[in-house]
């Protein structure tokens, strides 16, 4: 027997999960946490995921403008 898909039918789960996803302002639209529901179904750990996005939106600067500011204060004065 084949396994379903997540992301090949509308599913309970992903209703619900979107909906708390929503109330807890988690900013994943819903194709990334299709994603993440495709990922955890594939064996990946909650905590870890949850980890691995925490840190990679914490590496994104909210403004272009600051980061350019960071890397010339980084270069080094001649």
């Amino acid at each position: 027997m084949s396994k379903k898909s997540t992301l090949d039918e509308p599913d309970d789960r992903f209703t619900v999960l979107h909906n708390i996803s929503e109330l807890v302002n988690s900013g994943l639209s819903k194709e990334s946490l299709k994603i993440c529901i495709e990922l955890m179904d594939n064996g990946v750990g909650g905590r870890a995921l949850a980890h691995i996005i925490k840190t990679i939106r914490e590496g994104i600067p909210e403004n272009k403008g600051e980061e350019s500011e960071d890397s010339e204060s980084a270069a080094p004065t001649q």
